[in-house]
């Protein structure tokens, strides 16, 4: 019998963690969904991993690859493709350093900055969907609690 209720223990356990990282996935996905029909709607033309690298080009003003992949932590090929993305619609200029003219940095255009302000209102909007009915102490545990997740995992990396 003790075998048996070990078992059910740890399925309890695993169906607990199951859960919570299917909630994350799912909130994350409907986060997504939701600022991409917010931007559609408003007939911009951006993915939120386009947003995702623009913010951080507007922020750092003259990043390089390397920057953007440790700001964003997304991996170098990620983000090549994703400026590639971002160069086709002429919302960003990849320019040579003026130090070391090997590397390039990545410039707002004009017409990225114009897109920036435009999708600021909206990334603004999609937040207060996301939080309407949850406090702001509610929101602060959520953070916190993330945090600590976050945490555990990267000690025990090893």
């Amino acid at each position: 019998m003790l075998c048996n209720f070990n078992s059910m223990e740890e399925n309890k356990s695993l169906t607990v963690h199951m859960q919570m990282g299917m909630l994350l996935s799912m909130a994350h996905r409907a986060m997504t969904r939701r600022f991409v029909y917010n931007t559609l709607e408003s007939g911009l033309d951006i993915s939120l991993d386009q947003w995702m690298v623009l913010g951080p080009i507007w922020q750092l003003k003259t990043p390089s690859h390397k920057d953007l992949a440790e700001f964003c932590l997304k991996d170098k090929t990620s983000i090549t493709r994703i400026v590639d993305t971002l160069e086709k619609k002429n919302l960003v200029v990849r320019v040579a350093d003026q130090i070391d003219q090997r590397m390039k940095r990545v410039v707002l255009t004009h017409e990225g900055k114009q897109l920036f302000n435009h999708v600021v209102p909206i990334m603004e909007k999609t937040r207060e969907e996301v939080r309407q009915g949850i406090s702001d102490k509610e929101i602060e545990t959520f953070k916190k609690v993330l945090i600590k997740v976050n945490q555990n995992l990267d000690s025990n990396n090893g």
